[in-house]
């Protein structure tokens, strides 16, 4: 599938927008997941430079 196809199917149909949204969501989510974990790796380790 081409990306002028695949701009042409979210753009312009009802499932696409849909899927778009869900897509974009996703992303977002797994980002919030990404970054919790990474916070919570850092804040168990220990700060030797003192």
């Amino acid at each position: 599938m081409s990306l002028s196809t695949l701009y042409a199917f979210l753009g312009h149909d009802l499932l696409g927008n849909v899927v778009a949204t869900a897509l974009v969501a996703g992303t977002g989510y797994l980002a919030k997941k990404i970054r919790a974990r990474a916070r919570n790796r850092n804040d168990r380790t220990h700060d030797t430079h003192q």
